[in-house]
């Protein structure tokens, strides 16, 4: 074993667990693959009501990481001469629709993998535990608002990747999660890999958290969403997912398959770079990474890959803010493996009429958001319009101080979206046509 590399790792383990006390989150399993070594650590409890302690081999959600899964299914297909990405998805789904006609007709899987639908993405109907739940899911679509023109903007879609679930369920014959045990887990040995809370609940697994440790339920997502974000798993499993994506020399997948996933698809958002398929991109040559992360009802997670230095980072936490936990993690590791440095956004000064061009109101599918002019600063007016099904209400928050970070480009100062980055984006005239906050899209209203 590396000796430098452990003690690296030991001293980053330590300021996690002190990190985790601080933030107020339950518990966390962590770890890294670097020069063909995995490091892997547990810090705090499973459960605040009824604690066990976390370890490396505590099952977690990884939430929107499975995306990167389905995505290297479907490229899994395209090897094999089954899937075209560039065709229309109803050359597979002959039935597929949603509100707009010219995005039923010409969607292709590229559009799905890169989130340049352009439908409303964030709809968690529950259509049951069968293996008809998917499709359900998707006949339901049908009435699904068309917020921008096929393709023309990077907005976060959930319901993209549950249409990538369904032509992987045609091209195979089965069920997503069976063609995902057997295109994926199986292959990469990632037996403690699950998609079903009768499968977690044999091992250890952590449950999701409110702040201030109440217990979040209901623990799965709905079934007919796997394909979006259903996949848990253990460190160890996650990582060498990673490790696969970094080219371990496993033969899942050919190089330049794997190269296609990771190359620049298309702009994500400014302040982040490119989307590759499933894959977002930041950084160019020996700084570039390819990373996501996942949240569910109250665990949250993350995996970041550096190619040039073949390292793989992971973080499970089961609290409502493990998110500054696994951003605090994400830093240190890439600054003591990679010395690459990850900058923090900054507010500029900015006049009233810089702000005032701004004040407006704008509403997706999960928030409607007002920007307004308070006494020369920029408040935001957030409220939630549905997400993630929970068993509690949705509380009221109190107004945001937004400030501009950049050209268009927005951060938000205090509260609890501190730190949130978003953009405006604007038509060719130059007019406001949406703010995209939390990588999605909300239309000027």
């Amino acid at each position: 074993m590396n000796q430098q590399n452990h003690s690296k790792f030991d001293r980053i383990a330590a300021q996690v667990e002190s990190w985790r006390e601080e933030l107020g989150v339950p518990g966390a399993t962590f770890g890294l693959s670097v020069d063909g070594e995995i490091y892997t650590s547990g810090v705090g409890v499973t459960h605040c009501e009824h604690p066990l302690a976390v370890t490396d081999e505590t099952i977690f959600q990884i939430g929107s990481i499975t995306k990167t899964v389905t995505a290297t299914a479907m490229m899994r297909l395209v090897e094999q001469g089954a899937l075209d990405l560039r065709a229309p998805v109803r050359d597979y789904l002959p039935g597929f629709r949603v509100r707009d006609a010219d995005a039923s007709a010409s969607v292709t899987s590229w559009h799905l993998l890169t989130h340049r639908a352009g439908w409303t993405g964030d709809v968690f109907t529950d259509t049951g535990g069968g293996d008809d739940a998917a499709a359900k899911y998707v006949e339901g679509m049908a009435n699904f608002e068309q917020l921008a023109p096929l393709g023309r903007h990077f907005s976060y879609n959930n319901a993209g990747f549950c249409v990538a679930g369904r032509v992987i369920e045609a091209l195979t014959g089965a069920s997503y999660e069976t063609a995902i045990q057997e295109l994926i887990f199986e292959p990469l040995g990632m037996a403690r890999s699950f998609f079903f809370p009768q499968q977690a609940m044999l091992h250890r697994f952590a449950v999701g958290h409110q702040a201030g440790g109440r217990v979040l339920s209901p623990w799965a997502i709905p079934r007919g969403m796997n394909a979006a974000g259903g996949i848990s798993c253990h460190i160890h499993d996650l990582l060498r997912y990673g490790a696969f994506h970094l080219g371990d020399g496993s033969p899942l997948l050919e190089r330049g398959f794997l190269a296609e996933m990771h190359k620049p698809q298309a702009p994500s958002l400014p302040y982040m770079g490119a989307c590759g398929l499933a894959w977002m991109i930041s950084g160019h040559n020996d700084d570039k990474r390819l990373g996501h992360t996942g949240g569910t009802n109250g665990q949250n997670a993350v995996l970041t890959l550096a190619p040039a230095r073949q390292l793989a980072l992971g973080m499970m936490t089961n609290g409502e803010v493990g998110q500054a936990l696994h951003e605090r993690f994400n830093k240190a590791v890439l600054s003591e493996f990679c010395q690459i440095e990850i900058a923090e956004a900054r507010a500029i000064e900015s006049s009233v009429a810089e702000l005032a061009q701004y004040v407006g109101r704008y509403q997706g599918t999960m928030r409607a958001i007002e920007l307004r002019l308070d006494a020369g600063r920029l408040l935001a007016d957030i409220r939630f319009r549905g997400g993630l099904p929970s068993d509690r209400e949705l509380e009221e928050m109190p107004p945001a101080e937004v400030a501009r970070c950049g050209e268009d480009q927005l951060l938000v100062l205090d509260g609890p979206f501190k730190g949130t980055r978003a953009d405006i984006l604007r038509d060719e005239a130059g007019e406001i046509g949406y703010l995209r906050f939390g990588s999605r899209l909300n239309p000027r209203r």
